[in-house]
């Protein structure tokens, strides 16, 4: 007889140990938030903190939780773990740099529009309890950092002024995206300027990210407007570098564009500086991220 009772009092404790498990995992709310980790050249780590709101009488094991963007996985998880009566998951999703680049390209190539997903998957005794996938839009306008306006200097030779710079996208190949500009630009002198030669150079924190070249000569009218042709090589090699001061300076980086145009004045050689533009570029890169996980 006792054996019976303590068969009894073992499947009463199973029972109301299953109810309440299946209770509560019906119940769960998780909420999911992200932040910025250790980055450098090569990975970027973003810490995931999976909050179920209440405590669970049993472990749980978060069977993968994959990062795509664009097409391209970038970043994973695997086998995280809660604790017997935990609330919080907690791990640390490993993104990788230079596949970050080839999404990127991807990115570029469907006109700067794409979508990013975080999959999430976790399953008690292998059966999967919880499955979803967060996606978010990304949308970008890269190519309006290179739309600059400058004014003219100088005494006896004025520098042209850039009115304007009109962009867009050219090959992509596995070192270098390129970019072709128009640059209009009005000379205020009253003879014109023959170019025959553009220095481009495109800076983020002090490293060169891109430069350009001419793409055929071009004479600027006196007291006149005038396009100047130019192909622009961005490095790809140099980007995840780029990419960890970034999220190292809180998202935001300094960004310089100079400008020097080479002409033949008065059959003298001259190098005129045109542009040398400074600004600011902030990103909310993690906020979004977040934005998506509560969706």
């Amino acid at each position: 007889m006792k054996i019976v009772k303590i068969i009894i009092a073992v499947l009463l404790v199973l029972i109301i140990w299953l109810g309440y498990l299946g209770y509560a995992v019906m119940s769960l709310k998780p909420k999911i938030t992200a932040e910025w980790g250790y980055v450098d050249d090569k990975t970027t780590e973003l810490g995931l903190h999976i909050y179920l709101g209440k405590k669970l009488p049993i472990s749980i094991n978060v069977k993968d939780v994959t990062i795509e963007w664009a097409g391209v996985k970038i970043g994973k998880i695997e086998n995280m773990r809660l604790g017997f009566m935990q609330d919080r998951i907690d791990g640390v999703l490993v993104l990788d740099n230079y596949k970050a680049i080839e999404a990127l390209k991807n990115h570029i190539k469907n006109g700067e529009k794409s979508y990013a997903k975080i999959s999430v998957q976790a399953s008690i005794f292998g059966i999967s309890v919880f499955k979803k996938e967060f996606t978010q839009e990304v949308e970008t306008d890269i190519l309006s950092y290179f739309d600059i306006k400058t004014e003219s200097s100088g005494d006896l030779i004025k520098s042209p002024a850039v009115e304007g710079i009109s962009s867009r996208w050219g090959p992509i190949t596995d070192d270098y995206i390129t970019v072709y500009s128009d640059v209009k630009l009005y000379n205020p002198n009253s003879f014109p300027i023959p170019v025959s030669g553009v220095q481009f150079n495109v800076n983020i924190n002090e490293n060169q990210v891109a430069s350009g070249e001419l793409i055929e000569n071009t004479v600027i009218p006196a007291n006149g407007y005038g396009v100047i042709k130019v192909k622009t090589l961005i490095d790809t090699a140099v980007l995840p570098k780029v990419w960890a001061e970034h999220i190292k300076r809180g998202e935001e980086s300094d960004l310089s564009i100079v400008i020097y145009l080479k002409v033949n004045i008065l059959n003298k050689e001259l190098k005129i500086k045109v542009a040398d533009v400074h600004e600011k570029i902030k990103t909310d890169i993690i906020d979004q991220i977040n934005s998506m996980l509560q969706g």
